[in-house]
């Protein structure tokens, strides 16, 4: 378990960078936030978790991104 950690915490200059990135991205977005509690597998966390660390990016931009996907496809 401790090698999954190691890896990316070699890295985590990178993911500071990838938040700071979000939170400049998310200013010039003028769309107000909310907060959402969501129930999820813990294997299903972790697979988000893992996955935004390789796109160094958030797990709320993942959803993001995955809503507007889905949009597109409903309006289409």
């Amino acid at each position: 378990m401790s090698g999954i950690f190691e890896k990316y915490a070699a890295g985590s200059g990178a993911g500071q960078d990838a938040a700071e990135q979000e939170a400049s991205v998310q200013a010039a977005d003028e769309e107000k936030r909310t907060t959402l509690s969501l129930s999820l597998t813990v294997s299903d966390k972790k697979a988000l978790k893992m996955m935004a660390a390789e796109r160094e990016t958030t797990i709320a931009a993942i959803i993001h991104e995955w809503v507007a996907e889905h949009l597109e496809e409903a309006d289409g």
